[in-house]
């Protein structure tokens, strides 16, 4: 149970000394040494509860629930001695003297506390009444027990939502940020002096931002109130789960002697996640990321201990998701690298640091050129010349993918536009489109103002998207190829065979090209079986009416099989290497229609 604020809370008890003084120096026959005496208690009570406020690590800090009884006890037995000590007169009746314990509850406790108190308060004051007068006051007992409900109701209510806003997560209900750095604050006070260790879990779902994309944000919140559910059933008693905020969540081990707990709890959270989870006529599969921090090895503040955790998280999701990682000071080494690579990543489109390369793509049975795929490098003024490998990732974590996606765009027509005023205009360019980029509802609008800003036609354009992004959600995909095939722009199936596509699916897209991934190309000269399935899929391509390329051919034996089998266009090493637009030219001019042909 918390409180507002510690030292408000402490610093209300005041009021209590304060309105026996004042009775003590306006009221001459309440004047003796047992009101003086009682004055004294409360406030020697005032003060020590000011003072253990004053030594609470958090200007917010809560009192844990030992203390709340304590000082709901120490409360009553004031209020005890308020009634019995002094010798009330018929003039002053003691009944109204426990409305300002009432009020600061329910100021800074709200209803609960407030109740307990209350409770306490009407039981001691019906005994006083009843045992030592007479005649009890009813009148005044009833304005009492009236004073009591409506500081309830109308304070305490009031402070009751406010801690839940303060305190609680409104969407799953949870603790929120601030009640677990808290509760973590108060758990590390209580294993400093102790031969004990203390487990963090900084968790992070893995597909969340996907279900936010596809199915709204509502079914979204949805899913997090289920993920939270279900991970809180699965704890045990004593562990603490909050939501951070969006789709991350902290888990609390408090005291163990072993890491082995927290790997348990680990290993428990990763299985209850297997299941799917039911979205409206839908089920979802979702996966989660788990990075641990263990006190005091891993850091003896709760600032440390969550920042290392987090940097654990990444690191499980940089190998593969769905798994949990200790963290360490090599990993925190790799996350301070990545760090510096995203903020040189943001900069980096600033400053036009990305550049193009292109490689060519020939037809096969007449050696000429169709074609040249836009690959795009980070000329890096630290680091050198960098391939996709060390920042696509990245860029698609951060979301930099869609302003890099939509600046390669731009590179790629500027160049198309030099070339054609060169009078190279007899082949396409194909652009690769990431899936983030590719399930952005405004992509056919910013292509086609790209390509107005450069006075291009559509029909040289093709756009290679990933079997793996088009079958990720097979309604959309098809929706949005409708569209850019209705702008006359070429697509392509990128990676094909890597997915998990079917004919049907293939018959329904809006497809130009299947573009064979270079795992099967690399062994059609020595692997059977990926020389049927190249064979298999440049045979259901020419029933489908579409075209095919093949990825990395790198031998002349690729190269001649490949053309045998009446593959429509090759790209790969022996054809060329990804090259600056100086050296394609100087390539082009080079090499003539017989070289390959």
């Amino acid at each position: 149970m918390g409180f507002k604020n510690s030292k408000t809370f402490s610093m209300s008890h005041l009021l209590v000394p304060f309105v026996l003084l004042g009775i003590f120096l306006f009221v001459p026959s309440l004047r003796d040494w047992h009101l003086l005496m009682v004055i004294a208690l409360s406030s020697l009570w005032a003060f020590y509860l000011i003072r253990k406020a004053a030594q609470l690590p958090a200007a917010n800090g809560r009192f844990r629930k030992k203390q709340s009884i304590l000082i709901l006890l120490v409360d009553f037995s004031l209020m005890a001695l308020i009634l019995l000590l002094p010798n009330w007169n018929d003039l002053l009746g003691p009944s109204w003297l426990v409305l300002p314990f009432v009020l600061i509850y329910s100021s800074e406790l709200g209803i609960r506390q407030a109740l307990y108190i209350s409770g306490c308060a009407l039981t001691a004051l019906v005994l006083f009444l009843f045992t030592t007068v007479s005649a009890p006051p009813l009148f005044d007992l009833f304005i009492t027990l009236l004073s009591m409900v409506s500081f309830i109701y109308l304070i305490g209510r009031r402070t009751s939502s406010l801690q839940e806003l303060a305190y609680q997560d409104p969407l799953t209900g949870l603790p929120n940020r601030s009640m677990f750095i808290e509760q973590l604050t108060f758990s590390l006070d209580a294993v400093q002096n102790k031969d004990r260790q203390l487990g963090l879990l900084f968790l992070d779902l893995d597909q969340f931002k996907y279900v936010n994309d596809t199915m709204g944000h509502s079914m979204g919140d949805q899913l997090l109130a289920q993920v939270a559910e279900r991970i809180r059933t699965a704890l045990p008693h004593d562990a603490l789960l909050a939501r951070m905020g969006g789709d991350e969540f902290t888990i609390l081990l408090p005291e163990f002697l072993h890491t082995d707990r927290a790997v348990e709890i680990a290993d428990t959270i990763l299985d209850v996640m297997r299941p799917s989870f039911p979205l409206g006529h839908q089920e979802v599969f979702v996966t989660i990321s788990i990075g641990i921090s263990i006190f005091p090895v891993d850091g003896k503040d709760p600032e440390t201990l969550m920042k290392n955790a987090d940097t654990a998280m990444y690191r499980a999701k940089e190998l593969g998701r769905n798994n949990y990682q200790f963290y360490s000071p090599v990993i925190d080494t790799m996350s301070s690298h990545r760090l510096k690579l995203e903020a040189m990543l943001r900069h980096a489109l600033d400053r036009n640091e990305f550049v193009m390369l292109y490689q060519p793509r020939l037809n096969p049975l007449t050696g000429d050129m169709v074609s040249v795929e836009a690959l795009v490098r980070w000329q890096h003024p630290e680091y050198g010349l960098l391939p996709p490998s060390e920042f696509i990732a990245l860029a698609e974590e951060t979301g930099l993918i869609v302003p890099l996606g939509e600046q390669v765009l731009r590179l790629t027509c500027r160049q198309r536009r030099a070339w054609m005023e060169k009078g190279l205009d007899q082949f396409q360019v194909s652009v690769n489109l990431s899936a983030r980029q590719f399930r952005q509802t405004d992509l056919p609008e910013t292509i086609a103002s790209i390509l107005r800003e450069w006075k291009l036609s559509s029909d040289w354009l093709e756009l290679e998207i990933t079997e793996t992004a088009a079958m990720h959600d097979v309604h959309f995909a098809t929706l949005m190829m409708r569209v850019l095939k209705e702008m006359d722009l070429k697509i392509a199936i990128d990676d094909f065979g890597t997915g998990y596509s079917s004919l049907s699916y293939l018959r329904k897209f809006p497809i130009d090209v299947i573009k064979i991934d270079r795992s099967f190309i690399k062994g059609i000269e020595n692997e059977p079986d990926d020389a049927a399935i190249v064979h298999a899929i440049i045979a259901m391509a020419q029933t489908l009416k579409l075209n095919v390329t093949a990825e990395g051919v790198e031998t002349a034996e690729q190269y001649e099989y490949l053309k045998k089998l009446g593959c429509n266009q090759v790209q790969g090493y022996y054809i060329g290497k990804p090259m600056t637009p100086d050296e394609l030219e100087a390539w082009m001019t080079r090499n003539s229609i017989a070289d390959y042909a």
